[in-house]
């Protein structure tokens, strides 16, 4: 399988929410046949919408004045 998100290649999240990123994209994935030729691609879609939505929601950036 592709999807992992882990502390090698992640910063800034604990291992309870990589869990869970990686469970999302599991479950996203599991609509989708394995053997299909835009099977990594739409892997990589995924993945990367995950990462996004969990770093919105995870990092609140703020301003420092």
């Amino acid at each position: 399988m592709i999807f992992m998100f882990t502390m090698e290649n992640t910063e800034g999240f604990d291992q309870k929410t990589l869990d869970k990123m990686n469970a999302e994209v599991k479950k996203t994935m599991s609509k989708h046949d394995p053997k299909s030729k835009d099977y990594t691609k739409i892997c990589e879609q995924v993945e990367d919408h995950i990462f996004d939505k969990y770093c919105s929601e995870i990092f609140r950036p703020s301003l420092k004045l």
